[in-house]
């Protein structure tokens, strides 16, 4: 524990020892910043004139501005991400330091674990700026707490998921620049993804004129197809928990995906370790 605490201090402050971590952060905070503004004017103009937004009356302040707000801060952190995970392990390789980071009386644990925490901890300085703009909306509007909690928890568990991400991404690269390439291309083919798998259709794509056989396996593919499309963007279960409804599957999903990426790099790094004793 004290090993993984030590890694974790370090990589903490590295971020900042170099312009980078203000760099992220700064830039963090503006676009949360120019998003919240946007929403609140935007929420403002329907409140005044609801009817022209194709609202009976004023509609509800979570649904309408925080739940989308919320999603979009954590959907910056699809391009963010990459940038704080990229120096994690892949510039260890880039640097060669690896094998002598291994030969540490280090369990492996303490050097992921260390660095994931580290990768969070500058995930929740960013993640400030959403809890001072929630703090604003408080302060002014009557939203029930559960929904500014579990909104900023959205936040947190989307970016713990693109954060292991890109922790696995770092652990297999050697250049500190192609984890960042790779990781955003991932993050970017799932949303890409997510946004499309909205406009399929819910029916069988399969012609009619197709034997019942093929149309049969046609249709069971594309279920799968779409539902994996439909459930595996990691903003498509933040949506419901921005509105204060938390349903497990939300949670598990977020808590499966960290750990499964986790599990992935603990492999990485441990096949790593036999090459350099053997």
């Amino acid at each position: 524990m004290h090993g993984m605490w030590a890694v974790c201090r370090r990589e903490f402050a590295s971020y900042f020892i170099t312009p980078m971590g203000y760099i992220v952060v700064g830039a963090y905070t503006l676009i949360t910043g120019l998003g919240f503004v946007a929403s609140f004017l935007y929420f403002s103009r329907i409140t005044r004139s609801p009817a022209d937004f194709n609202y009976p009356a004023v509609p509800d302040l979570e649904e309408v501005m925080l739940s989308p707000y919320l999603v979009f801060t954590g959907q910056v952190m699809l391009f963010l991400a990459p940038l704080i995970t990229m120096w994690l392990l892949a510039e260890e390789r880039n640097r060669g330091t690896m094998e002598l980071l291994l030969t540490y009386p280090l369990r492996d644990r303490d050097i992921i674990l260390g660095k994931y925490l580290a990768s969070l901890g500058v995930a929740l300085v960013m993640m400030s700026s959403v809890a001072v703009h929630l703090g604003i909306v408080a302060y002014y509007a009557p939203v029930e707490p559960a929904v500014l909690i579990f909104g900023l928890l959205a936040v947190f568990m989307m970016s713990a998921a693109f954060l292991s991400i890109g922790l696995f991404v770092s652990s297999f690269t050697r250049s500190p620049v192609s984890a960042a390439t790779i990781s955003f291309g991932a993050f970017f083919v799932s949303y890409v993804l997510g946004s499309l798998g909205k406009d399929l259709a819910e029916g069988n794509p399969a012609p009619d004129a197709w034997p019942e056989q093929a149309r049969l396996a046609v249709g069971f593919f594309y279920r799968v197809f779409r539902q994996l499309v439909l459930e595996l963007p990691i903003d498509a279960h933040a949506r419901n928990m921005a509105q204060g409804i938390v349903e497990p599957q939300d949670i598990a999903y977020y808590l499966l995906v960290t750990g499964f990426f986790l599990f992935l790099t603990f492999r990485v790094l441990d096949a790593r370790r036999w090459r350099a004793v053997s």
